[in-house]
């Protein structure tokens, strides 16, 4: 396939136009609520002063997989491994309600 160059209005018209889909819509809005929980994730090991390597030590996961947990939009870390996680940077998992706009 020969390559394109890129058209920012064309792009953004035809991500509007995908936006109306209600199912695209709130794939994408998960999507974005995913990387801003791993965002999230990353910024709290740094308040934390941990390197992935010693919340790996403290998990029994190798860098590898905290990497993967924090920046891998292709594996969801299971329950387990994210209160792991957590605990072992000082922080739990905790629910709240969200309250409708």
């Amino acid at each position: 396939m020969p390559f394109m160059p890129s058209n920012p209005e064309q792009e953004d018209r035809i991500f509007e136009e995908l936006m109306q889909d209600p199912e695209v819509k709130q794939h994408i809005e998960e999507l974005d609520k995913e990387a801003q929980f791993r965002k999230k994730l990353v910024q709290a090991r740094k308040n934390a002063g941990f390197q992935q390597k010693t919340v790996g030590m403290l998990t029994g996961l190798d860098q590898r997989a905290i990497s993967r947990v924090e920046t891998n939009k292709a594996i969801s870390p299971n329950l387990r491994t994210l209160v792991k996680y957590l605990s072992a940077i000082g922080y739990e998992l905790d629910i709240r309600k969200v309250v409708a706009e």
